[in-house]
């Protein structure tokens, strides 16, 4: 038996015919299994060359067995690796990496944070083929890695702990308000739009300011689905303002007073980092500051922003500047990658942000309704919030390539797929 037909024997290309019935529901099995495996394990982390997850380990052979088919089988290993945005998000990428090797070698920056930088750069597209690869096999195959994630999620909190002993924020809220957009897209959207209220409301009260909104969103953007396409423009703007007054009754009814300072030490904290990085932009958008800005003063104008704000708003709780022992990651996507490599640098984030708003867009104000679309679209939803308001690290790459892949089985790429 030849190597080739050996490969396709053991893991056929997602392209080829069934050979036999047998033979592609076990292939299906396995890459099936693969994506819940990798999903679980995301949220564990190992450190090389930074925090790792151990389920992009699992991504980067997946990456290579799909390189290994393309190259036995002189074709790309999938449908999703021919689709013209997945070209366009491994060029992006390309001059992403591109923007910080001249950032870097223009500010001498420091050897570890070169291979920091550029690590990320480059594990970000491993993911995405690894994320085509799976995807290809099956468009369930998201919800298995998404599922396997969100489980993961609940299981590292239960084992080691929740963030500041937060186990809603930091363990079980989010894989539950997932779990029932999943279960409550099977009765109709009328369900989805009140379970996303109820767990939106839920989310505000419980003081998850982020998730809460994002929830409200998806129920106005489901609603907006019922209502026919001629009306729709008109009805957004609408929705919109309706939205946004909701979220803000909800909190202002439900807030605590138990620490009445700390949304606004989480407020000054977030806008102090949108700014410098924003500033660092300005300052040098052709450049950048380098990976990490391990030669730059981008913390430093940081800390000192986050100093001034806390002072104008009579609060504390942050340590001045120059007293920190070490930088704190900047979040936001976006901005850091255009700040640190300069306009080439944010190339992928640019044409990233463009396909999410893009696909919403499309979802919003043209498609009908289809059950699918209540799990991906609270997904886009997140990474629109992340894109602005999350660093560039860890699982939030994973995310990063699983979200950019899944566009490509939603509108307007290709029709919606009448099956979950």
């Amino acid at each position: 038996m030849s190597a080739g037909s050996a490969l396709s024997s053991a893991w056929p290309r997602p392209d080829a015919a069934a050979p036999a019935g047998r033979s592609r529901a076990s292939s299906f099995g396995v890459a099936t299994a693969i994506s819940a495996a990798a999903g679980f394990l995301t949220p564990f982390t190992v450190s090389l060359v930074g925090e790792m997850p151990i389920g992009e380990i699992i991504l980067f052979l997946v990456a290579a067995w799909a390189v290994l088919c393309a190259i036995i089988h002189h074709s790309v290993p999938g449908d999703l690796f021919r689709e013209r945005y997945f070209r366009i998000l491994l060029v992006s990428q390309g001059v992403a990496l591109l923007g910080y090797v001249i950032a870097d070698a223009a500010w001498h920056s420091a050897p570890i944070d070169v291979a920091r930088g550029w690590s990320r750069m480059i594990f970000l597209a491993i993911d995405l083929v690894a994320f085509a690869y799976l995807f290809s096999r099956s468009p369930r195959n998201f919800l298995w890695f998404l599922g396997g994630r969100l489980a993961g999620e609940v299981a590292q909190a239960l084992v080691f702990g929740a963030l500041f002993d937060d186990l809603w924020k930091f363990g079980i809220g989010v894989p539950l308000t997932f779990a029932a957009i999943f279960l409550a897209s099977f009765g109709g959207p009328v369900l989805v739009t009140i379970v996303a209220l109820a767990f939106g409301a839920l989310h505000l009260v419980l003081d998850f300011r982020s998730v809460g909104g994002l929830c409200v969103g998806l129920a106005a953007l489901t609603a907006i689905q019922l209502i026919p396409r001629s009306w729709r423009r008109w009805t957004v703007p609408i929705g919109a303002v309706a939205a946004l007054a909701l979220v803000a009754g909800i909190y202002a009814f439900t807030r605590s007073d138990d620490d009445p300072h700390r949304e606004s030490r989480s407020d000054v904290d977030r806008s102090s980092m949108i700014r410098a990085a924003s500033e660092a932009f300005v300052h040098s958008p052709l450049v950048g500051h380098g990976s990490w800005f391990s030669r730059s003063h981008v913390y430093d104008n940081f800390l000192q922003i986050r100093d001034d704000e806390a002072k104008a708003a009579g609060i504390g709780g942050f340590i001045g500047p120059n007293e920190e022992p070490e930088p704190v990651a900047l979040h936001s996507q976006i901005l850091v990658a255009l700040a640190e490599g300069g306009i080439l640098g944010g190339a992928f984030f640019i044409v990233f942000g463009a396909g999410i708003f893009r696909a919403l867009h499309r979802q919003t104000m043209v498609e009908s309704w289809a059950r699918p679309n209540a799990v991906r679209i609270l997904v886009l939803l997140f990474a629109a919030w992340n894109l602005w308001m999350s660093p560039f690290s860890g699982a939030h790459r994973v995310n990063i390539a699983m979200v950019a892949v899944l566009l490509l089985l939603m509108p307007p790429w290709r029709p919606a797929p009448a099956h979950p």
